[in-house]
């Protein structure tokens, strides 16, 4: 059996604790806590297959001048929407880290491709949860 990164898995499931903490802190919806457990999946998903993932989006993107003026355009909003929105992204960016490392600790561990996807999308769905229970815990039962 092999032995599972228990460092780089236990620093992914905080991170996204704290990110479940702060989300709560935020909003109450269940859509957008739908949408962040899908960009969760999503996370996981562009991280176990990068090469696969990145191919397709720039071969599509770059096939004519057309789709390329439009690709620089779409990088330049998002490059104003980072600036102006830099906490959400040092967040977000946060997540992409620890998502990595455990991603790299699981390649180097000899994980395949479709359990690695599966640890990590369990990882960071159980700390999306556990971060809103937490959250929703202290504010029902505190502590002082």
């Amino acid at each position: 059996m092999k032995k599972l990164p228990r460092a780089s898995l236990a620093l992914l499931l905080l991170t996204y604790i704290t990110f479940g903490w702060l989300l709560y802190a935020w909003t109450l919806s269940w859509r957008v806590w739908l949408l962040t457990a899908f960009f969760a999946v999503v996370v996981a998903l562009a991280l176990t297959f990068p090469l696969r993932s990145i191919q397709i989006f720039f071969a599509g993107a770059l096939k004519t001048d057309t789709r390329a003026l439009i690709f620089i355009l779409a990088i330049s909003f998002l490059a104003v929407a980072l600036l102006t929105w830099f906490q959400t992204f040092v967040r977000v960016l946060v997540l992409l880290s620890s998502g990595l490392l455990a991603r790299l600790d699981l390649h180097n561990a000899d994980f395949k491709v479709i359990p690695t996807f599966a640890i990590m999308t369990i990882v960071s769905l159980v700390g999306l949860g556990l971060g809103l229970l937490v959250h929703h815990w202290l504010i029902l039962y505190p502590l002082f």
